[in-house]
């Protein structure tokens, strides 16, 4: 990890250094207007190794727009690792009639070279393939709650190295899968900013049902609920919170077990190393808006894992990870940051995450 910490510290003081160099013009530079956000991807992630990247967001407005409501967005990423792993997608974020429609479209396809350690010695390493198209639409029914429904097809493939990898997929019963499936949708939002909240609440339950004549593995469904919290403490200091749980029916494949590390909940995991039915996981963040374009960040979590066909991988009765991080706003009119975290999780597990927009 000492090397990690200090390509972390390497990258956030030539950031700094960059950005003090602008101070002045920076100061009186007013970003309302600015349509691009655009963003290097410098990648040390503990699932797909050590590479290079872009991440790029495009602003516009749709209808009569005002100045109060959100702009919409279409963002594009892309990058290549040392591990000869690769991910590509693009994602568009709509509101519609003065937010009261809200839309999430995207298409993703990824190639993953995993090496995971196995608790009972060892380690199995296989490539994980997958192309996903996703759907969101809601609909403001009530002042802050939306209600709406998803779509979801996503194909995944195995392959392992040797036949010994091969046997431990098979353990966990990890094989090739085409899923489908739609569920509802149910939003409240309170929020003062969509994309950098200084205070308010975000809560989400969302549910996929996945039938088997839809070409899944079997009949079954997940659910999740997912709860951020924001606290203005002082005009440069937000407390961030966020609680998240997500289970499954008793015959949900492997491909769609809930998954430490997968999105913020942790970071500092491999995503897939330590999964479960179900996940219970709380985090808090402090960050702190330096000036007005630098910013710093302190986060911890917890996370709890249950699954009955896959306790052997779950070694720890509560898994825990914390790190800091380093923001710098890309955008000051739409608080779009570009972000680096270095995270440590228990059972050696560490990570340096790099990307737009906050972790939750």
């Amino acid at each position: 990890m000492r090397r990690g910490i200090l390509f972390f510290f390497f990258i956030c003081f030539l950031l700094s250094f960059a950005a003090d160099a602008n101070a002045a013009e920076e100061k009186n530079k007013d970003d309302r207007g600015k349509n691009f956000a655009v963003a290097p991807i410098v990648i040390s992630n503990p699932n797909i190794g050590s590479g290079l990247g872009v991440a790029g967001m495009y602003f516009f407005d749709l209808g009569d727009w005002r100045k109060e409501d959100p702009r919409s967005s279409v963002q594009a990423i892309g990058a290549y690792t040392n591990t000869d792993s690769y991910f590509y997608g693009l994602l568009s974020s709509l509101y519609l009639n003065h937010d009261t429609i809200r839309g999430n479209f995207g298409i993703f396809r990824a190639n993953i070279n995993n090496e995971y350690d196995i608790p009972w010695g060892g380690e199995a390493n296989f490539s994980t393939g997958a192309l996903a198209a996703l759907g969101l639409l809601t609909y403001r029914v009530w002042d802050n709650v939306f209600i709406g429904g998803q779509a979801l097809v996503i194909d995944v493939s195995y392959d392992p190295d040797t036949p010994a990898d091969g046997d431990y997929l098979n353990l966990v019963g990890a094989e090739d899968s085409t899923t489908t499936g739609i569920g509802p949708v149910i939003s409240y939002d309170t929020r003062d900013n969509v994309n950098y909240p200084s205070a308010g609440t975000l809560a989400e339950l969302k549910g996929y049902y996945k039938p088997e004549a839809w070409g899944n593995e079997t009949d079954y469904a997940v659910a999740d609920l997912a709860v951020n919290h924001y606290i203005g403490l002082t005009e440069t200091h937000i407390l961030a919170l966020r609680a998240y749980g997500r289970t499954g029916t008793e015959d949900t494949p492997y491909s769609d077990k809930s998954r430490l590390g997968q999105q913020s909940d942790l970071r500092g995991f491999k995503s897939g190393e330590v999964s479960g039915r179900t996940i219970l996981s709380g985090q808090a963040e402090i960050r702190w808006q330096f000036t007005g374009k630098i910013g710093f960040v302190a986060f911890g979590g917890l996370a709890k894992l249950w699954d009955d066909e896959l306790e052997e991988l779950i070694t720890e009765d509560l898994y825990y990870s914390g790190g800091v991080g380093f923001r710098y706003m890309l955008n000051t009119d739409q608080k779009i940051n570009f972000r680096i975290d270095a995270a440590i999780g228990n059972d050696n597990n560490e990570g340096i995450y790099v990307g737009i927009q906050e972790a939750f």
